[in-house]
């Protein structure tokens, strides 16, 4: 049965520091706080102390230290608040100092160039021909294009048997098999059709200019209103495994679930390497470069 309301599990990599305390039943204090902000807070406050009372800040007169210990409380305070992920602040001051040098901002990615950068952001070595994707890390992945059953419109025994679907799915996949779920808005795919207008157009026996005129006409609004200005809304399901048979246990569970009830997946298509590189264009290029591109192709 499905339940009435979810909750997002706690982090299995919690430590003592995370464990939260409550200071007071009442005021500012009742919101729960995480034993690392406390100590954070109390070893700012320390140091901010210490800073102005026996350092070369004492001696800088009453205004200045006054303008110093409002700066101190103002950093201590944001830095050591939450973010979403129950992390301080402070946490991002790493990476923030490892982006401010121009070489970590800019990337070339001429065939020239070193590909060490490029990696680092990726983190893909290569992609096989059936789109079997190779990890830096040591991991294999697949994409597949996939299409689920969610609407607004579902009556409420649809959306029970929905959610108890996928509560029994997300029960049997193994932790070594990551599933991460990729929504892009990308121009409709219309590789299809225009095959099978360029097949219309070799099996036309009659040349005729009005024929070939309507034929360019359909070409036109394929390429440069359906697949250019009308994009719409796709779905990813991205399986990283761990190692080879990670990966194909990940994909026997998925198969297993698409074959089995089209509650949680009605369909999931495999993608070779030349559809995983569309998506991922999405993501390196660029919408914008990628209609182009996709006009370029097609003409």
């Amino acid at each position: 049965m499905a339940k009435l309301s979810y909750k997002v599990p706690s982090s299995l990599n919690r430590s003592f520091l995370d464990h939260e305390i409550t200071l007071s039943k009442g005021g500012w204090a009742a919101k729960p706080s995480p034993i690392k902000q406390l100590l954070f807070f109390g070893g700012g406050i320390l140091a901010l102390l210490w800073f102005s009372t026996s350092t070369f800040v004492a001696s800088s007169g009453p205004v200045a230290i006054t303008f110093f210990v409002l700066w101190g409380l103002a950093a201590i305070a944001y830095f050591g608040g939450l973010m979403k992920t129950k992390e301080l602040r402070i946490m991002r001051v790493p990476a923030f100092l490892a982006y401010l040098p121009r070489s970590a901002r800019h990337v070339f990615t001429r065939r020239s160039s070193n590909p060490t950068d490029f990696y680092s952001i990726v983190g893909i070595d290569g992609i096989d021909e059936d789109g079997l994707i190779r990890f830096s890390d040591g991991g294999e992945g697949r994409v597949y294009l996939v299409v689920g059953s969610a609407s607004y419109l579902l009556f409420d025994e649809d959306r029970i048997g929905i959610l108890d679907r996928v509560d029994s799915f997300w029960r049997k996949v193994e932790t070594t098999c990551e599933h991460s779920f990729i929504t892009t808005k990308e121009p409709q795919r219309i590789y299809h059709q225009v095959a099978n207008l360029e097949r219309r157009n070799q099996a036309l026996q009659l040349r005729d200019p009005d024929l070939i005129e309507l034929q360019n006409e359909q070409y036109d609004i394929l390429t440069q209103h359906v697949g250019g200005k009308f994009p719409s809304i796709h779905q990813y399901l991205l399986l990283k495994g761990k190692n080879t048979d990670a990966l194909r246990k990940g994909h026997q569970v998925l198969q297993a679930e698409v074959g089995g009830s089209t509650l949680m997946i009605k369909e999931a298509t495999m993608l070779d390497r030349e559809e995983v590189e569309t998506m991922l264009r999405v993501f390196y290029q660029g919408i914008d470069d990628e209609l182009r591109d996709l006009k370029t192709s097609l003409n």
